[in-house]
């Protein structure tokens, strides 16, 4: 009776702690330059090594250029890319370097040479690691303190999930893809609609769908709240990965591939939840908000207040406000400034044949601005030899190299303040794209049809042209270049921890006035803007100053007069017993898994973040940076609300051992979960790291049986 994720956790269980989380073993750690360096200081604050280096791949992609690859003109992220490739030196791990051909997204590249393979248990500090999940293996985001738990033990702590089954049954329409796919299913389960459950897809129009199309679809769901998202390996995902450069070869592969046939849900397995939806109720989609599952067809309309709450209501006008949309508005028709294929979630060799497909024989609208960046250079080369990169350019497009590029802010391609994108990227947050960017999320159909015209365009009116899939066994063997600012060599000042340390207070009691951040969905690029994530830095002041900053400041650095935490008495400095507890909206937390999120509020000043829901990766990021997450009922969180409305200096106690949350102006308390290993972390100030290496006798055991 057991799923597929089932069978992958239990057999990477060393121990169950107890009334804890699981120690669970990982086979393969993916590190890029953002999220990786506070790690490696970690082990080296602590005189360790990497405990199984040979399990670890890195490589840059959040901070490359697209337009050349030289050099990074941008100092601070030029260091981050060098601080990877030192720390990848100093600690003997494989390191793909910018402008070579093993290059690229990570979550590009990781499947494309089959170091991500059926059965395995894959982390990153990157919320889009689910990706990987498309070949059947568990692939889970982490934050910065778990990265350096693999880093330093093989293994991490997790809560293991609960299981949800999404079925898509039936023959997916013409012009709808797996982005299509993606975007319907989170406008039906909400982004938060998976917190707390690894989904599993399945349905007749899942097994029918291409390597790269489930490899979107599982990488779009962490933007519903799931931690994983996996598909049973099959006949298509062996025939991806059959002579992959690092998948099994020979009498290996047959082996590999037999035991990988058993990788499946039992027949009679029982998920935690289920849900069925038709393949032909879905059309190409596009979103109209500020969250991805802000969404609708591309035929139809924003939808109005018309029966919302309140609440709802004001969470729909400010996204509407800062889309320059309107409720009941089509979107299919307006006009759009810029154009983005690419991302991890639409940088395959598939999606430039569907927007090649599209553009043959047509031109770029003259008012588009377009970028069309590979995901690696395996897939740049394949463009070349299949003749895509002529059929672009005839059709007045350049094709860019390899990067992370537009998905988010964090390199020179910034969408400027106010412009619209159509985009094939993954989220479509506040300044996503660039401070004061609006972006809409689409298909690589839907973009390309947008490009020609010049404005939000249904792909099924465009004639389309197939293109044809060629054979590509060689990928373009060009020389890593060195970047002038930064040599991308093992240096001396990298070895060093690169700013003051973060130190844990112990937890008791915390009895403090509150900040009431009552925003549904607010996520980590609300909670820290991406543009810092580019520093290396461990000093909580830095991060703290940036805590909200794009909500607190316009785009004038001029504070935002209506914004709570500009309001008395609620813009006091947090300090003992003052403006300790944020009481936040539901959801807190949404989005990615970067550990910046957690460092900003701890750096802030705040010890407990009260919701009635959080993401699950954001809560065990708060947890490893000694912030309490506490989970109180809607009814309850509404109830605190409403007191700090009427006094904002009403007084809430959380206490710690008796795991209570009181508000002091009504009396009423509710009780709080943690487990008692969390439990005893926060009460000592104790490591997990300290504690995996305890059990250092368990891991050699475990990996003595694999």
């Amino acid at each position: 009776m057991n799923t597929l994720f089932d069978k992958i956790w239990d057999s990477h269980v060393v121990q169950n702690v107890q009334d804890g989380p699981t120690q669970l073993y990982i086979d393969r750690l993916y590190c890029h330059e953002v999220t990786s360096p506070q790690a490696f200081d970690t082990l080296r604050d602590k005189g360790i090594k990497a405990f199984r280096p040979d399990h670890v791949v890195a490589m840059p992609d959040h901070n490359t250029p697209s337009d050349q690859q030289k050099e990074i003109s941008d100092p601070i992220g030029c260091k981050q890319v060098d601080t990877l490739s030192s720390n990848c030196a100093a600690f003997g791990i494989k390191h793909f370097a910018m402008g070579t051909k093993d290059n690229g997204i990570i979550h590009v590249v990781g499947p494309e040479k089959g170091l991500s393979l059926p059965g395995m248990t894959i982390v990153c500090g990157d919320s889009h690691t689910s990706t990987h999940g498309a070949v059947g293996a568990i692939a889970m985001g982490i934050g910065t303190s778990e990265v350096a738990q693999v880093l330093a033990s093989q293994c991490i702590l997790q809560s293991k999930p609960k299981t949800m089954r999404i079925n898509i049954e039936g023959e997916l329409q013409p012009g709808v893809t797996a982005k299509d796919v993606a975007l319907y299913i989170m406008a039906q389960v909400t982004t938060s609609g998976a917190t707390g459950y690894a989904v599993e897809y399945a349905g007749s129009a899942i097994r029918n769908m291409s390597m790269e199309g489930r490899l979107t679809l599982s990488n779009l769901s962490i933007e519903m709240g799931s931690r994983a998202g996996l598909i049973a390996p099959d006949e298509i995902t062996f025939a991806y990965l059959k002579d992959r450069e690092y998948a099994p070869k020979g009498a290996e592969w047959d082996a590999a591939v037999a035991k990988w046939r058993q990788l499946k849900s039992d027949d009679n397995a029982v998920f935690d939840k289920e849900l069925t939806f038709k393949a032909e109720d879905i059309k190409p989609r596009i979103t109209f908000g500020t969250n991805p599952g802000a969404g609708i067809a591309i035929d139809g309309t924003i939808p109005t207040y018309d029966g919302m709450s309140e609440a709802d209501a004001a969470q729909l006008k400010a996204q509407l406000d800062y889309m320059q949309f309107k409720p009941g508005q089509k979107l299919e028709g307006i006009p759009v400034d810029y154009c983005f294929l690419g991302a991890c979630t639409n940088g395959r060799i598939e999606d430039f044949r569907a927007f090649a497909s599209i553009v043959k024989g047509k031109k770029k609208a003259p008012n588009v601005v377009a970028w069309l960046v590979p995901g690696s250079w395996l897939v740049r080369q394949q463009i070349i030899e299949e003749g895509i990169d002529k059929i672009l350019k005839d059709a007045g497009f350049e094709l860019r190299l390899p990067s992370c590029s537009s998905c988010l802010a964090m390199n020179p391609d910034k969408v400027p303040a106010g412009k619209l994108s159509i985009s094939t990227s993954n989220r479509n947050f506040v300044g996503r794209q660039g401070p004061g960017a609006r972006t809409i999320l689409a298909s690589p159909l839907t973009v390309a049809a947008s490009a020609i015209t010049g404005v939000v365009t249904d792909p099924r009116t465009l004639q389309s042209s197939p293109i044809k899939a060629a054979e590509v066994t060689k990928v373009v063997d060009s020389k890593p270049q060195d970047c002038p600012n930064c040599a991308f060599g093992a240096t001396a000042g990298a070895q060093a921890a690169d700013g003051a340390k973060s130190v844990h207070k112990a937890f008791n009691v915390v009895k403090s006035t509150c900040l009431p951040i009552n925003i549904d969905n607010n996520n980590t690029d609300n909670i820290i803007p991406a543009r810092y994530l580019a520093f290396t830095t461990r000093d909580p002041k830095f991060y703290g100053d940036a805590f909200m900053h794009d909500i607190r400041f316009d785009a004038n650095n001029k504070p935002v007069a209506d914004f709570v935490m500009n309001i008395a008495p609620f813009n006091e400095t947090p300090a003992e017993g003052k403006r300790e507890i944020i009481i936040g909206g539901k959801n807190w937390g949404s989005g990615s898994s970067r550990e910046h999120a957690a460092w900003a509020i701890a750096g802030y000043g705040i010890r407990v973040v009260i919701s009635s829901s959080f993401a699950d990766i954001h809560r065990n990021n708060l947890l490893n940076c000694f912030v309490l997450p506490v989970i109180v009922s809607e009814d309850f969180r509404q109830e605190l609300l409403a007191s700090i409305d009427k006094d904002p200096n009403t007084i809430v106690t959380v206490d710690v051992p008796n795991q209570t949350v009181t508000n002091e102006a009504t009396g009423h308390s509710e009780k709080f979960d943690i487990n008692g290993y969390k439990k005893y972390c926060l009460l000592n100030g104790y490591d997990d790291i300290d504690y995996l290496l305890s059990n250092k006798d368990k891991i050699e055991a475990y990996e003595s049986k694999k």
